[in-house]
């Protein structure tokens, strides 16, 4: 049975206990941006946050991209979203290339230059890269002042989620 197959089947034996008080207008207390490394799947239960009270937005890199601010103008202005935590990672694959050098190993795998996208965001330094989405969110101007951003690297190795320190105070 394939792993498609047998989410199906799970699916179906667990809708005898749906809870469908899900279909109520969702109501996050705090919009999370991670990324989409499946040793963060378990990242809500790790801070003890329940996936209710979080929206959580996972893309390669923990990127603040043009859909990641479309994500949250709706978390923001919709459903009143007060809090943003980017929650970066030790160890990402965003630090085993650069934008050239993996363009090129698409290039080696796939045989075609593509023109989209243009830039794939790849760093060396996880707090840098971390605290650098922190103030991309701060100075769009859709994002209110009063919205608390903070920004955190978790630590495969040790399990340790540690604040990246930010020069202003404000963010």
């Amino acid at each position: 049975m394939s792993l498609i197959d047998h989410a199906i089947t799970s699916s179906q034996a667990s809708a005898k206990h749906h809870d469908p008080s899900l279909a109520d207008k969702p109501a996050p207390k705090v919009a999370i941006i991670t990324c989409m490394d499946p040793r963060l799947n378990e990242l809500l239960q790790r801070l003890d946050i329940k996936p209710a009270d979080a929206d959580l937005i996972r893309n390669v890199g923990t990127v603040v991209t043009d859909d990641v601010v479309r994500s949250l103008m709706f978390s923001i202005h919709v459903l009143g979203v007060k809090e943003i935590m980017i929650v970066g990672h030790t160890g990402c694959g965003s630090e085993m290339f650069t934008d050239e050098s993996f363009e090129k190993h698409l290039h080696e795998r796939t045989g075609v230059l593509a023109v989209s996208p243009a830039k794939f965001h790849f760093y060396t330094d996880v707090n840098e890269a971390t605290r650098k989405q922190m103030m991309k969110l701060r100075s769009h101007p859709w994002v209110p002042s009063e919205i608390v951003i903070r920004g955190f690297v978790l630590n495969l190795a040790t399990g340790e989620l540690k604040e990246v320190a930010t020069k202003d105070s404000t963010l």
